[in-house]
């Protein structure tokens, strides 16, 4: 049976069970390994604030901030090599996405992995060690940014190619969860090593060395997906890892549907150039929007700067320690959102949840501004909030970041992986990877000076960007749940308005690969005749 739409027609496709795809234990093991990359780059968010507001950390490195009361929270921390330390990590990250974007294609999933715990390792060794010039902690930083780059890359790509269709989103937001516990990890070995002077600090970077070697391991034994093998020419090994990841010897529909994103591979040529022609210029704009709408709601601003925010707050008591609970509290909400987006996010559209969660985050930051300007902080910046204030202000933030726990966090990152087609995977990754890092180092390099000068008006801003966020959700993301991720390229250019961007007359391809029940069920401007 044939079912036409519009100006095209496809073959109706098999049933999503013909893939005959388990979540297997091994899988589920590889993917779990593989996400500690996750945990790398929380820990470095979760981190970086919670050792700024140590005194003897701050005494070395950055003596200008201390003696300023934590009540003048707006400004206390406006501190020109503070901006560098903080931010430093993601503009090496977003530099080294396009170098981790080849060698990713061309080597690899799993040695970009081994690469990303290697510097990570090195950068650790680079700030324990350092002392009195700000210039050795610089340097591990840099490192860190490597490695942040490297595993940003590599393991996004790798957790959707290893995962069965049905179980993408669930297995992909791992890297999430991942990311969010090592940001309470981080937050909670803050507090722990507060009160260890003069050394706390140290402690609390070196522990980074875990997810550090967990990634190295991984990277080491884990085998490499079977997308990637089948990429670089080797197909019998491919098929045997996809008939172990699947639990079952009937591959044959999947291996053929690689196999065909492998031949068209060879016939696009260059993959940057592919990503800039035509007919991929929805992949593009949605590797480039997701980042950006995702860095742009203030996630980074939050979850980096909460322990000088929430010292002034006093929402657990005033100074530094007072700070550093409230961060803790803040990234507690945070995973157990992402639990709730574990739980969803193969149950419930992409479009809904990301709408949702742009909406929430909207009213919750343009609440949480017309509280600070309400109170006698935002007037008099060396006047602590009532009591009331500062616990209405920590909840919503907690509103906040829980939509951002199963919406943007986790989405932001899923989306931009799923639409590329196999011969653009890498570069697409690449260019997400550097959009959202150059976002993060733009946040840590101008939240402070934006917080001092605009005050709650910073809040506002970022609502305003949840608002335009939901909006481009709503006319221009098509619907990626379920479908094969060999298809979802398709399924992309023949969305309603990227159809006329993609191809000439808005017509699309006869031999597009599109899933006509897909088709059917999640869209209803699509009309069909049996």
């Amino acid at each position: 049976m044939r079912q036409a739409y519009e100006t095209f027609a496809v073959e109706e496709s098999a049933p999503k069970s013909a893939f005959h795809a388990k979540l297997t234990g091994y899988v589920f093991l590889t993917c779990v390994v593989a996400a500690s990359g996750g945990i790398l780059f929380g820990y470095d968010g979760g981190v970086t604030g919670g050792i700024i507001v140590m005194e003897p950390f701050a005494r070395e490195f950055f003596p200008k901030t201390v003696g300023i009361p934590d009540t003048n929270f707006y400004c206390k921390y406006d501190d020109k090599l503070l901006r560098t330390f903080a931010s430093i990590m993601h503009f090496t990250g977003a530099l080294a996405a396009f170098p981790a974007g080849y060698f990713t294609a061309k080597y690899g999933r799993t040695r970009s992995m081994t690469i990303a715990g290697i510097a990570f390792l090195i950068g650790c060794v680079w700030q324990v060690a350092a002392k009195k010039h700000v210039a050795l902690l610089l340097v591990g930083r840099v490192f860190w940014g490597v490695g942040v780059g490297f595993a940003d890359q590599s393991v996004t790509i790798y957790n959707a190619e290893m995962a069965p269709p049905q179980w993408r989103g669930l297995l992909h937001i791992l890297f999430q969860l991942a990311t969010v516990t090592g940001i309470l990890f981080a937050q909670l070995v803050n507090i722990g090593t507060f009160g260890i002077r003069p050394w706390g600090w140290r402690l609390s970077l070196g522990l980074a060395a875990i997810p550090g070697s967990i990634l190295l391991l991984g990277g080491t034994f884990l085998p490499d997906s079977p997308n990637s093998l089948i990429e670089r020419g080797q197909f019998e090994r491919g098929r045997e890892v996809l008939e172990r990841i699947r639990g079952t010897q009937e591959v044959e529909e999947e291996y053929s549907i690689i196999l065909a994103a492998q031949e068209a591979e060879k016939r696009s040529g260059s993959p940057w150039v592919a990503l800039f022609s035509r007919e991929y210029r929805a992949q593009l704009v949605l590797a480039i929007a997701m980042p950006f709408f995702q860095m742009a709601t203030g996630i980074n601003a939050v979850v980096f700067f909460s322990p000088q925010l929430f010292g002034g707050i006093g929402s657990f008591g005033e100074g530094a320690k007072g700070g550093l609970i409230a961060s803790a509290v803040i990234g507690t909400v945070q995973v157990v959102a992402t639990l709730v987006g574990v739980v969803i996010i193969d149950r419930i559209d992409r479009r809904a949840v990301l709408i949702q969660a742009s909406i929430q985050g909207c009213l919750a930051e343009v609440a949480l501004a017309g509280l600070l300007a309400s109170s006698a902080s935002a007037s008099d910046s060396s006047t602590q909030m009532s009591h009331g204030a500062s616990v209405a202000a920590i909840v919503l933030v907690c509103i906040f970041i829980s939509s951002l726990g199963w919406g943007w966090g986790p989405l932001g990152w899923l989306v931009p992986s799923e639409i590329q087609p196999l011969n653009t995977r890498s570069a697409g990754q690449s260019i997400t990877t550097f959009v959202q890092l150059t976002g993060g180092a733009t946040v840590g390099q101008t939240f402070l000076t934006m917080l001092c000068s605009m005050k709650y008006g910073v809040f506002l801003l970022f609502g305003l960007w949840h608002m335009l966020a939901g909006l481009f959700v709503y006319f221009l993301l098509p619907e990626t749940r379920g479908i094969p991720l060999e298809q979802v390229s398709d399924h992309v250019r023949a969305h309603p308005i990227w159809r006329y961007v993609c191809y000439k007359d808005g017509r699309v391809p006869a031999n597009a690969r599109l899933d006509a029940t897909q088709l059917v069920d999640r869209d209803a401007t699509w009309s069909a005749d049996a």
